[in-house]
């Protein structure tokens, strides 16, 4: 099995990708990105030697826009694939309607079309439902499906067995690729709106430990290999569990977003300095810096809905 991460130059360089696995010819990507990815996509594919009609199927682990708002061009664009969902994920990618709705109200026309493009439905006929503890074979190998809470109510990993990598989306956190090279590898919680669940997300992890994959691939972005695995869940659990804390704090003082988005960069700067010897500079916080303010509004998020 070959896997090639794709970059999806989302946002900028390094922040988002498209993972590309290759057999006997075939093809099946795991994540599409937005629609402006799709292009990249199909580049990566062409380069392999894949046509578009040798790409048999998309795996997408949650519908939030950076992960699959190009899903329906995706199947445009490769004529053969069949996407596989979450059940929850895969009615929002047949009918995105509510999810454009809603990411519009957040952020408006605009910057929705500039973002993300057009987001087009799925065809219902190719789209199959992947219940926890299904697998999906690929030329013969077979891709275990777990669902996992914490991050999203309609996340799911992929386990790839023959290489033993692990598929997690947003579950493992995210690592930047510039970061990781100045400092070793670093890695942040991702607590977005709208399902945070600490507890849920701490499971995930103790999860993925028992598992021991040989090699951790978030969609944010690439591979992490074994020898990182218990400094990043020692991380990711620190992390968590300050997310926990903050949250509660927001429920009684009332913080709003930006004071919550303060006290956790504080903490997190802190934290690195102090317990991994890592001081991120000015350019590691830039990186950084849309993660934190979305992870302030997903405990804030999660604040309201425990006090409301």
């Amino acid at each position: 099995m070959k896997i090639i991460p794709v970059d999806c130059k989302y946002v900028e360089p390094g922040f988002a990708a498209s993972y590309l696995l290759i057999r006997e010819g075939r093809g099946l990507f795991i994540e599409c990105n937005t629609n402006h990815a799709i292009p990249h996509l199909l580049e990566a594919a062409r380069r392999e030697g894949i046509s578009p009609d040798q790409v048999d199927g998309l795996i997408i682990t949650h519908v939030h826009l950076d992960h699959a708002g190009g899903a329906g061009l995706f199947l445009q664009s490769f004529p053969n694939a069949i996407l596989y969902a979450h059940p929850r994920a895969a009615r929002h990618a047949i009918d995105p309607s509510r999810l454009i709705a809603s990411a519009t109200a957040v952020y408006g026309e605009t910057f929705m079309k500039e973002r993300y493009g057009e987001i087009r439905a799925c065809e219902e006929p190719r789209v199959r439902v992947l219940q926890d503890g299904d697998s999906v074979f690929f030329q013969g190998v077979e891709l275990e499906i777990k669902h996992t809470r914490g991050h999203a109510n309609h996340h799911l990993v992929v386990f790839e067995t023959l290489t033993r990598t692990l598929f997690t989306g947003d579950s493992c956190g995210v690592s930047y690729p510039e970061v990781n090279a100045r400092h070793g590898v670093v890695a942040l919680a991702s607590t977005s709106p709208t399902d945070f669940d600490g507890e849920a997300a701490l499971e995930v992890l103790d999860w993925i430990e028992r598992l021991s994959p040989e090699r951790i691939a978030p969609t944010h972005f690439g591979f992490i290999e074994k020898k990182d695995h218990s400094r990043v869940l020692q991380m990711l659990r620190d992390e968590l569990l300050f997310s926990i804390e903050l949250a509660g704090r927001i429920r009684v003082a009332g913080l709003d977003g930006p004071r919550a988005a303060a006290i956790l960069t504080e903490w997190t700067v802190r934290y690195f300095f102090e317990r991994w010897g890592i001081r991120l500079d000015p350019r590691d916080l830039h990186l950084l810096e849309i993660d934190l303010e979305v992870n302030a509004q997903g405990l804030c998020f999660a604040a309201s809905r425990v006090s409301g």
